[in-house]
């Protein structure tokens, strides 16, 4: 629980306030009498929600006319105190310290800290945020979550899918639908991973749909039709496997021949080779006395010198073409292997019939034909069979969500019927949740749409939550306590007084209500503000100071 709040900006005639010290139950933060607003209820308010790891104060008027400024806390849990402290100017830390706020340099971030308090009160449920489950209840102005039509909605941007989710997830029943979720989740990538094997063309890109489907259906019937009559006209001694070896065969030959190509070609390479390896491609001796005899005048000094050089440039070609030699003779010889092997599958094939090149090309073209209609039909069964399994798996995941919804819409209803009973002499008709199905909700006060009804359903509803919940503490404006009948607030006060969770509250104009609420009001009283230098930073900036003669 939280145990205590200060701040040296806090201050009272010019004084640092003392300490604030919260307690079980509930926390009042009270006003003036006359309801004068602008003195710090709700600044109060989202100070508590500070340090709850809440970011709404740093954008406050106070924070504006104040300047940065840092909060100290405590939080007690299973009776240790733990000290901390934050400043507006750096929200995404939070300081640890000892007793007396000394910091001891260790830094929480924002998010483990949350954490670390959304373990300390239990809450660490599976999928559940801590800071956007505790926004959704403290009820502020400022934090835009009081519109009393949608209790449900904390999180500015959130819609009903997101708001009824964090519900499901803060009755800790979001473990029941884990499996149906995850399940969806894996045949939504399955179906994604699908329709990109089919963009880059891994798989038959059937574009179309069933209509095509059935064309292809018609499509293939009508050749294969063609093709058992093309069979049983030209070849009626072969049976489709003579057909297809002789198929084989002739494929088989066509690529012996491109093999035996190939090996042609390599071996003219290998003997310009060896040629040039052999006789070299520089003049022998020899060739230079006989060049002298027809050209007596030849500078035979001037050739040796060039001839040196080219000795030079010989000896490292003679290794590049050795190395050569050595690739095209291993190429070869992987060609020879090849033409092996092709040899052993024709003849293996045996002894098949001769059918005609034409009726072999016309055969294949029509037996293509039907083999990539039927691979485009497949690659549509199969886009339908991942189409209906993700339908199926979110029908089931829909359907355990609207199931637990049944569970947790009783629990609240009755809860709220409790307490709605309890503010009234005669029965008054209750607030009611109603989820129309797994992401959209009504709430409504049967035959009532007052303002002041739908104010305190509102109230009803984040007390029977809190109830029937791990929720840790609630907090409601005086915003929202003033639009309720006195009646009514008179019975509310008794059930926060009645609460073990913390509920901070600002209230004001106690003297227009019964004897017993202001008793309770000023029992659990932990912050008295009013004007004249008693606001929450001492000063109020929403009055104009007179100016002086002196300044006009």
């Amino acid at each position: 629980m939280l145990v205590e709040m200060m701040s040296p900006a806090f201050k009272e005639k010019d004084e640092v306030r003392p300490p604030i010290r919260f307690k079980d139950g509930l926390n009042v933060v009270l006003g003036k009498e006359d309801g004068t607003n602008s003195i710090g209820k709700s600044s109060a308010l989202l100070a508590i929600d500070f340090v709850f790891g809440g970011n709404t104060y740093i954008a406050s008027d106070g924070v504006k006319h104040i300047g940065d400024h840092t909060i100290f806390f405590t939080f007690k849990f299973d009776g240790k105190e733990y000290y901390f402290a934050r400043n507006t100017a750096s929200p995404e830390e939070i300081q640890v310290c000892s007793k007396g706020y000394e910091l001891t340099g260790s830094v929480k971030t924002r998010q483990e800290f949350v954490d670390w308090l959304k373990e300390k009160y239990n809450m660490d449920f599976p999928g559940l945020s801590f800071r956007s489950t505790m926004s959704s209840f403290f009820r502020v102005y400022g934090k835009d979550n009081t519109n009393e039509r949608k209790p449900l909605y904390g999180i500015p941007g959130d819609g009903m899918q997101k708001s009824i989710d964090r519900l499901v997830k803060l009755f800790d029943r979001y473990r029941d639908i884990e499996d149906y979720t995850s399940r969806l989740e894996e045949q939504k990538k399955k179906l994604s991973a699908y329709r990109e094997a089919r963009k880059y063309r891994f798989v038959s890109d059937l574009v179309g749909g069933k209509e095509k489907y059935d064309e292809n259906l018609a499509e293939i019937h009508s050749l294969q039709v063609e093709l058992d009559t093309l069979t049983s006209e030209q070849v009626e001694t072969h049976s489709e496997e003579d057909i297809e070896k002789n198929k084989l065969k002739s494929d088989l030959k066509d690529k012996k021949f491109r093999l035996e190509e190939s090996i042609e070609t390599k071996k003219r390479r290998l003997s310009l080779l060896d040629m040039s390896l052999s006789y070299g491609l520089y003049p022998t001796e020899a060739d230079l006395s006989g060049l002298q005899e027809f050209f007596p005048e030849v500078n035979l000094r001037k050739l040796y010198e060039v001839e040196g050089y080219h000795k030079k440039l010989a000896s490292i070609l003679d290794g590049q073409f050795a190395a050569e030699r050595d690739s095209v003779q291993r190429e070869i010889e992987d060609l020879q292997s090849q033409v092996a092997s092709v040899n052993d599958q024709i003849r293996e094939l045996g002894m098949v019939g001769n059918l005609s090149k034409e009726f072999l090309d016309r055969h294949s073209e029509i037996k293509g034909r039907i083999d990539a209609l039927k691979t485009q039909n497949e690659a549509y069964l199969k886009l339908t069979d991942l189409q209906d399994a993700r339908k199926k798996a979110d029908d089931m995941l829909k359907s355990a969500i609207e199931t637990i919804l049944s569970d947790i819409e009783q629990a609240i209803n009755d809860k709220m019927k409790e307490y709605n009973d309890s503010l009234f002499a005669e029965r008054h008709k209750p607030p009611h949740l109603h989820f129309n199905e797994y992401n959209s909700y009504r709430f409504e006060t049967p035959d009532d749409t007052g303002t002041g009804s739908n104010y305190k359903g509102m109230v009803i509803f984040d007390l029977a939550v809190l109830n029937l919940t791990a929720l840790p503490a609630i907090a409601h404006d005086s915003l929202i306590l003033k639009n309720i009948s006195d009646g009514s607030i008179d019975g509310i006060m008794k059930i926060y007084a009645d609460s073990k969770k913390q509920i901070f509250i600002a209230f004001d104009k106690q003297d227009a209500y019964t004897t017993e609420t202001r008793k309770i009001v000023t029992d659990n009283k932990v912050l008295k503000l009013s004007d004249n230098h008693c606001e929450l930073y001492g000063e109020s900036w929403n009055v104009e100071e007179a100016q002086s003669e002196n300044k006009l």
